[in-house]
């Protein structure tokens, strides 16, 4: 896969921090399977967190706190496990437990024409929403800007706008000063998986009135 657009620096090092929300850490996580670099990127930056706290002075930590956290560990039950598949969904692992039976199994919502919406459950994104948009080939998104960060991975076909071309296994990692207004540019639709922590804000009237029902 011919990765060209990847997750920046700072998006990396609050994941290798934990301070993402939920559904930006999703998107990372699927992005990293596919990208070697940012792999690489990741492990410079955890590498670079383990030197500076090697280098902090020791605590010491009240009596009992070691087998405090141990017993804390116990008492968890097991995380369930995905039931298993009968064929590859041709996805990143991580979205396994979001998307059991592939993209096949979505049961997608229309938004707008040419554009159709699914919506993940229990992804915690601030103020946003984590869902995956299919786009129509020729379709536009209307034009747009951020209210907060979004990142954008392409899990099928393409789109290009103001940045570039995004295609497969591509991140779009996009803060509040960006306006663009993507189109699907291939013969098969553009299949994102989007996750903003602020509503998106769009320039035209006819979009802001139609917000309020779409939901993004």
């Amino acid at each position: 896969m011919n990765i060209n657009h990847h997750a920046d620096d700072s998006t990396l090092l609050s994941y290798a921090a934990a301070a993402l929300p939920q559904s930006f850490s999703l998107i990372v996580a699927a992005h990293l399977e596919q990208c070697d670099r940012c792999r690489q990127r990741l492990q410079e930056a955890e590498n670079i967190g383990g030197a500076l706290i090697n280098g902090l002075e020791a605590t010491p930590i009240e009596a009992g706190s070691i087998d405090a956290v141990w017993a804390a560990i116990e008492s968890r039950s097991p995380e369930p496990q995905p039931a298993p598949r009968a064929a590859d969904t041709g996805l990143p692992s991580v979205l396994d437990s979001h998307l059991p039976d592939g993209l096949a199994g979505i049961r997608w919502r229309t938004v707008a024409p040419g554009i159709r919406q699914f919506i993940l459950k229990g992804v915690e994104s601030g103020n946003g929403t984590a869902r995956l948009l299919s786009i129509a080939p020729g379709t536009t998104i209307p034009h747009h800007s951020h209210g907060g960060s979004e990142l954008t991975l392409i899990l099928r076909g393409s789109f290009a706008d103001e940045i570039g071309r995004f295609a497969a296994g591509d991140l779009a990692d996009l803060d509040d000063s960006v306006q663009h207004q993507p189109v699907a540019d291939t013969d098969e639709p553009c299949i994102c998986l989007i996750a903003t922590d602020e509503r998106l804000r769009f320039t035209g009237v006819f979009s802001r009135l139609l917000q309020p029902l779409v939901g993004i």
